[in-house]
């Protein structure tokens, strides 16, 4: 081979060896590519992550790590009208617990049960909880939460919080239960007076809001913020502690002398509406409500209707004077007895046929007497006078759940209706309906708001309006009150009176319905007397009932003592000045 041959050949083989390392550098291409894609997704990635997600995710990581903690606000005090403490608030303390932070739950559990009472097992289930804040009590005593943090301390225990609270406390008991109500674990007002102003007494809670670690410790230099609680504010209401007392213990023991199922009493000034008392039976201890009996609960003077019986008379003798049907001396002749639609109406006793006045329909209670008397008002007139003295509707009283009893309109009455519907049958009140009604007699004809509501020290312009209508002339109301006066001082309600003061009342014994077209409980009544003091100038109303009393059943020999006693105690306690002068009697029929 020539030296030109082999030359050749080496430069071909030469050209051969290029053309074999192409694919190497097509490997290097692809590797670059994915890399670069990969490089782009990460980008991509970091971009979305810590900017256009960023935020949400450190809120959500901020979320992990705050805790917050109500900090309850102190609930405003409930006084009497003299200022006496009703209702306050102590300090108190609540325990709580991050479980996360208890290491010897057994040993933790054993010294919460030691101290706290209760079962070591429930308390250990509770730090058992995968949570990081857990109650474990609420609203102790304070000097026991400290016995309980020293214990703790002293085993090196952790995990158990302590945080400062209050506790309401009524500091009379059972003094006017019904109408304070009681307040939950959470200071909410569940019933009564504390239930009506619950936006004024409670106030609004604060927050401690704290940066912590995985088990619930605060983390130093966190995140820290506390907005304070804002407390509640005080009120005064109407109520007069010694005249509360003294309702409710004459009525305990009324209640007991004559064998009731219960009772209720009202004492107002019919002037204003103000309530100085009212009480029902059986009560509560609303320091200790849980287990209070939900009838002892119930405010019976505002939330239970009754058929009112023979007190109903005052309003129907008022309205036909005020329509100027008749006079106090308006002649009646009234037979023994009076059929209506088949049904017979007769008086409480025996009698035959009498002559009697206007005054003396009502001062003897007669039944058939105010039968001619709603006949002569004629359905629409009467249903349009009972609604004048507010038999129609709810008082207005500021106190949750009031009932307003029941009058149908006189389209829907029977043939019948006329006929027991003037002398209280076949309409319904509460008792705080009829309260109102017939202290439109005692103060001029003016239908008042009762309520409870007295003042806001802290808030003078506190809005309270309580609304004023006319029910009768004030002329109507000085000759129903003449009337009235007669009743107990010489017809039903003579155990009523009060030395040296004139009183103005009507008795009543009404049989307890059974519900629509059911009729009347066989030998069940209920027994009550309504009247006001001293009659020639009204400063106080009262009125009692008695449920279902065994021993006598009528309203001059059960309910016209009660009301005696809780009168005579209330113009002596208030420094009334008692009567002056006789009343007058009416005018002569012409």
């Amino acid at each position: 081979m020539s030296a030109l041959r082999r030359n050749r050949e080496h430069r071909g083989g030469g050209g051969a060896s290029r053309k074999r390392r192409s694919p190497g550098n097509g490997r290097i291409l692809f590797l670059f590519g994915t890399f670069s894609v990969l490089l782009a997704a990460i980008v991509v990635r970091l971009v979305w992550v810590q900017v256009v997600v960023a935020p949400a995710y450190a809120a959500q990581a901020t979320a992990q790590r705050m805790n917050d903690i109500e900090l309850t606000a102190r609930r405003g005090t409930i006084y009497d009208r003299s200022g006496e403490p009703l209702a306050v608030t102590v300090d108190a303390s609540t325990v709580y617990a991050n479980p996360g932070s208890v290491k010897d739950k057994a040993q933790t559990a054993q010294v919460l049960a030691s101290v706290l009472g209760g079962a070591a097992k429930d308390y250990e289930a509770k730090l058992s909880r995968e949570t990081s804040f857990v109650y474990i009590a609420r609203k102790i005593d304070p000097q026991k939460a400290k016995t309980l943090e020293a214990q703790l301390k002293e085993k090196s225990l952790k995990g158990i919080g302590f945080l400062e609270d209050s506790l309401r406390v009524y500091p009379s008991g059972e003094l006017a239960c019904q109408v304070l109500g009681f307040v939950g674990v959470d200071n909410e007002g569940l019933a009564g007076i504390e239930k009506q102003y619950n936006s004024v007494l409670a106030g609004k809670p604060g927050v401690l809001l704290g940066e912590c670690d995985p088990y619930g410790r605060l983390i130093p230099g966190g995140v820290q913020k506390t907005i304070k609680a804002v407390d509640g504010k005080d009120i005064v209401l109407t109520i007069d502690k010694d005249i509360q007392n003294a309702a409710q213990t004459e009525l305990a023991a009324a209640v007991l002398k004559w064998g009731a199922k219960g009772g209720s009493v009202i004492v107002m000034n019919p002037q204003t509406g103000e309530i100085y008392a009212m009480a029902s039976t059986p009560t509560f201890d609303p320091n200790a409500y849980q287990t209070a009996d939900q009838q002892a609960i119930r405010n019976v003077a505002t939330s239970d209707s009754y058929e009112p019986g023979s007190t109903i008379k005052a309003i129907t003798a008022a309205a036909v004077i005020d329509e100027k049907l008749y006079k106090p001396d308006s002649m009646f002749e009234l037979p023994p007895t009076l059929t209506v639609a088949g049904y017979t109406i007769h008086d409480s006793e025996e009698r035959g046929t009498v002559n009697w006045s206007l005054t003396q329909i009502v001062t003897n209670s007669s039944n058939v007497g105010a039968v001619q008397l709603g006949t002569a008002l004629g359905k629409q007139g009467l249903y349009d006078y009972f609604a004048r003295f507010g038999l129609t509707k709810t008082t207005g009283v500021d106190f949750p759940g009031e009932a307003k009893g029941l009058l149908a309109d006189p389209s829907t009455w029977s043939s019948a209706s006329i006929a027991n519907i003037p002398f209280g049958q076949g309409l319904s009140t509460t008792p705080l309906q009829l309260t109102r009604a017939v202290s439109a007699l005692a103060n001029g004809g003016q239908l008042v708001t009762p309520h409870f509501l007295l003042k806001v020290p802290q808030d003078p312009n506190y809005s309270m309006v309580w609304p004023k209508s006319t029910a009768c002339s004030a002329e109507t109301a000085r000759t129903a009150t003449s009337i009235l006066t007669q009743v107990v001082s010489d017809g039903t309600g003579k155990a009523a009176a009060v030395p040296g003061y004139a009183v103005a009342g009507k008795t009543g014994t009404a049989q307890i319905a059974l519900g629509s077209g059911l009729g009347y409980a066989q030998g069940q009544y209920i027994a009550s007397f309504i009247g006001y003091l001293p009659a020639d100038n009204p400063q106080v109303i009262i009125s009692v009932k008695l449920d279902q009393p065994s021993n006598s059943i009528y309203g001059g020999t059960v309910a016209a003592p009660l009301f005696s006693a809780i009168a005579k105690f209330t113009v002596e306690h208030l420094g009334i000045s008692p009567s002056t002068g006789a009343l007058s009697t009416g005018t002569p029929a012409k």
